[in-house]
Protein backbone atom coordinates (compact mmCIF):
# COMPACT_ATOMS: atom_id res chain seq x y z
CA UNK A 1 0.00 0.00 0.00
CA UNK A 2 2.58 2.14 0.96
CA UNK A 3 4.64 1.69 -2.44
CA UNK A 4 1.53 2.05 -4.42
CA UNK A 5 0.93 5.63 -2.89
CA UNK A 6 4.20 7.01 -3.36
CA UNK A 7 3.65 5.92 -6.61
CA UNK A 8 0.77 7.69 -7.49
CA UNK A 9 2.07 10.89 -5.60
CA UNK A 10 5.31 10.78 -7.35
CA UNK A 11 3.55 10.64 -10.57
CA UNK A 12 0.83 12.86 -10.15
CA UNK A 13 2.57 15.25 -8.86
CA UNK A 14 5.31 15.21 -11.39
CA UNK A 15 3.04 15.64 -14.37
CA UNK A 16 0.61 17.83 -12.63
CA UNK A 17 3.79 20.33 -11.70
CA UNK A 18 5.58 19.62 -15.53
CA UNK A 19 1.81 20.56 -17.24
CA UNK A 20 1.82 23.69 -15.01
CA UNK A 21 5.05 24.84 -15.80
CA UNK A 22 4.32 24.19 -19.83
CA UNK A 23 1.05 25.70 -19.72
CA UNK A 24 2.42 29.54 -18.18
CA UNK A 25 5.14 29.21 -21.10
CA UNK A 26 2.31 28.65 -23.94
CA UNK A 27 -0.01 31.18 -21.73
CA UNK A 28 1.57 33.61 -19.95
CA UNK A 29 4.27 34.85 -22.71
CA UNK A 30 2.02 35.24 -25.46
CA UNK A 31 0.04 37.42 -23.20
CA UNK A 32 3.07 39.62 -22.00
CA UNK A 33 4.27 40.07 -25.39
CA UNK A 34 0.93 41.51 -26.15
CA UNK A 35 1.43 44.45 -23.29
CA UNK A 36 3.75 47.14 -23.36
CA UNK A 37 6.77 46.07 -22.31
CA UNK A 38 6.83 47.51 -18.89
CA UNK A 39 3.56 46.13 -17.76
CA UNK A 40 4.81 42.79 -18.57
CA UNK A 41 8.12 43.28 -17.05
CA UNK A 42 6.44 43.77 -13.65
CA UNK A 43 4.17 41.12 -13.88
CA UNK A 44 6.59 38.55 -15.07
CA UNK A 45 8.97 39.93 -11.80
CA UNK A 46 5.01 38.50 -10.11
CA UNK A 47 5.31 35.26 -11.61
CA UNK A 48 8.77 34.06 -10.92
CA UNK A 49 8.15 35.44 -7.14
CA UNK A 50 4.75 33.24 -6.99
CA UNK A 51 6.81 30.13 -9.09
CA UNK A 52 9.79 29.85 -7.04
CA UNK A 53 7.27 29.26 -3.88
CA UNK A 54 5.52 26.31 -5.66
CA UNK A 55 7.11 24.97 -8.32
CA UNK A 56 10.95 23.57 -6.41
CA UNK A 57 8.43 22.42 -3.46
CA UNK A 58 6.71 19.97 -5.32
CA UNK A 59 9.66 18.75 -7.74
CA UNK A 60 11.41 18.11 -4.59
CA UNK A 61 8.29 16.15 -3.43
CA UNK A 62 8.26 14.33 -6.05
CA UNK A 63 11.70 13.49 -6.02
CA UNK A 64 11.30 12.14 -2.72
CA UNK A 65 8.65 9.88 -3.22
CA UNK A 66 10.64 8.13 -6.39
CA UNK A 67 14.17 8.19 -3.99
CA UNK A 68 11.92 6.30 -1.26
CA UNK A 69 10.73 4.03 -3.74
CA UNK A 70 14.50 3.95 -4.89
CA UNK A 71 15.67 3.11 -1.87
CA UNK A 72 13.50 0.33 -0.92
CA UNK A 73 13.52 -1.88 -4.45
CA UNK A 74 15.65 -4.65 -4.21
CA UNK A 75 19.27 -3.58 -4.70
CA UNK A 76 21.28 -3.44 -8.00
CA UNK A 77 17.54 -4.14 -9.82
CA UNK A 78 16.48 -2.42 -13.00
CA UNK A 79 13.38 -0.90 -10.82
CA UNK A 80 15.87 1.08 -8.59
CA UNK A 81 17.64 2.28 -11.71
CA UNK A 82 14.53 3.19 -13.01
CA UNK A 83 13.48 5.18 -9.37
CA UNK A 84 16.40 6.61 -9.50
CA UNK A 85 16.23 8.54 -12.70
CA UNK A 86 12.63 9.53 -11.80
CA UNK A 87 14.14 11.42 -8.86
CA UNK A 88 16.55 13.14 -10.97
CA UNK A 89 14.49 13.94 -13.49
CA UNK A 90 11.76 15.19 -11.40
CA UNK A 91 14.40 17.07 -9.59
CA UNK A 92 16.65 18.15 -12.73
CA UNK A 93 14.41 21.25 -12.69
CA UNK A 94 16.54 23.31 -10.03
CA UNK A 95 20.13 22.66 -11.77
CA UNK A 96 18.28 23.65 -14.99
CA UNK A 97 16.99 26.59 -13.50
CA UNK A 98 19.94 28.12 -11.88
CA UNK A 99 22.37 27.23 -14.55
CA UNK A 100 20.41 27.37 -17.90
CA UNK A 101 17.37 29.84 -17.01
CA UNK A 102 18.91 32.23 -14.22
CA UNK A 103 20.63 34.72 -16.84
CA UNK A 104 17.72 35.28 -18.48
CA UNK A 105 15.42 35.47 -15.69
CA UNK A 106 17.74 38.00 -14.06
CA UNK A 107 17.98 40.28 -17.32
CA UNK A 108 14.58 40.38 -17.04
CA UNK A 109 14.28 41.11 -13.25
CA UNK A 110 16.83 43.89 -13.46
CA UNK A 111 15.36 45.62 -16.71
CA UNK A 112 11.78 45.15 -14.91
CA UNK A 113 13.46 46.90 -11.61
CA UNK A 114 14.63 50.04 -13.88
CA UNK A 115 11.48 50.04 -15.63
CA UNK A 116 11.40 52.37 -19.05
CA UNK A 117 14.88 53.35 -18.56
CA UNK A 118 16.23 50.13 -18.23
CA UNK A 119 14.28 49.04 -21.27
CA UNK A 120 16.07 51.42 -23.57
CA UNK A 121 19.71 50.39 -21.86
CA UNK A 122 18.87 46.80 -22.69
CA UNK A 123 18.53 47.74 -26.22
CA UNK A 124 15.12 47.99 -26.29
CA UNK A 125 11.58 46.52 -27.23
CA UNK A 126 12.69 44.15 -29.23
CA UNK A 127 15.85 42.79 -26.72
CA UNK A 128 12.62 42.78 -24.45
CA UNK A 129 10.32 40.75 -26.56
CA UNK A 130 13.48 38.34 -27.56
CA UNK A 131 13.81 37.71 -23.85
CA UNK A 132 10.59 36.84 -23.31
CA UNK A 133 10.57 34.15 -25.44
CA UNK A 134 13.62 33.06 -24.38
CA UNK A 135 12.25 32.72 -21.21
CA UNK A 136 9.20 30.80 -22.56
CA UNK A 137 11.31 28.28 -24.54
CA UNK A 138 13.77 28.00 -21.63
CA UNK A 139 10.71 27.37 -19.21
CA UNK A 140 9.05 24.88 -21.45
CA UNK A 141 12.39 22.83 -21.52
CA UNK A 142 12.52 22.75 -17.72
CA UNK A 143 8.62 21.57 -17.61
CA UNK A 144 9.46 19.07 -19.76
CA UNK A 145 12.67 17.73 -18.21
CA UNK A 146 9.48 17.66 -14.81
CA UNK A 147 7.50 15.25 -17.01
CA UNK A 148 10.87 13.00 -18.56
CA UNK A 149 11.44 12.22 -14.83
CA UNK A 150 7.70 11.66 -14.11
CA UNK A 151 7.47 9.32 -17.22
CA UNK A 152 10.36 7.35 -16.03
CA UNK A 153 8.18 7.26 -12.64
CA UNK A 154 5.28 6.01 -14.15
CA UNK A 155 7.21 3.24 -16.72
CA UNK A 156 8.88 1.69 -13.54
CA UNK A 157 5.59 1.80 -11.46
CA UNK A 158 3.80 0.40 -14.43
CA UNK A 159 6.34 -2.76 -15.08
CA UNK A 160 6.03 -3.53 -11.03
CA UNK A 161 2.44 -3.80 -11.66
CA UNK A 162 3.45 -6.81 -14.44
Amino acid sequence: MQTLSLQVFGVSTGFVTAGAIIALSYSTVPVFLSHPNEVSLRHLRALFSSGSHIFPQLATAASTAFSVLAYTAPPASPLRYQYIVAAAGTIGIAPFTILVMKPTNMTLKEIGEQGNEGIKKSGGEQRIEELLRRFGRLNAIRGGILAMGAGVGLYAALSQRN
